[in-house]
């Protein structure tokens, strides 16, 4: 089974961190090839287990954490950490896990979580 946990879905320009982590714990799975993280469809973090984590958003990496492990079929996890002083309203959106994984009998699938709307909320205070 693949998961998504998100503690807070309305985010507070400048008081609210987004944490985002997709979870996997299936014994149904051989290994975990990798997991993604998207926002709208778009790729914007995942992880692969001898790449470890790699990014797709650019302009995401240079304002969040992301971190994650694929050892194993019952503790693979992605996290996606964006401290409150960095969030921006583009931060808003549908967000869903996508894992590739393999089956015993060798087969490969991708599976997903349900979409998470993070509402984003307040004035956007910009600093110069």
């Amino acid at each position: 089974m693949i998961s998504i946990q998100v503690p807070n879905t309305f985010i507070e320009l400048g008081t609210t961190d987004i944490n985002i982590k997709c979870l996997i714990n299936d014994r149904k799975f051989a290994s975990i090839l990798a997991i993604q993280l998207l926002r709208s469809d778009a790729n914007i973090v995942s992880i692969r287990e001898k790449l470890g984590v790699r990014w797709q958003d650019g302009m995401l990496r240079r304002r969040a954490v992301a971190t994650g492990s694929v050892i194993d079929v019952t503790s693979s996890y992605l996290n996606l950490t964006i401290d409150r002083q960095n969030v921006t309203q583009n931060d808003g959106g549908k967000y869903f896990c996508k894992s590739f994984v393999q089956y015993r009998d060798n087969s490969t699938n991708s599976v997903e979580t349900d979409r998470i709307f993070l509402n984003i909320t307040g004035n956007q205070i910009f600093q110069l």
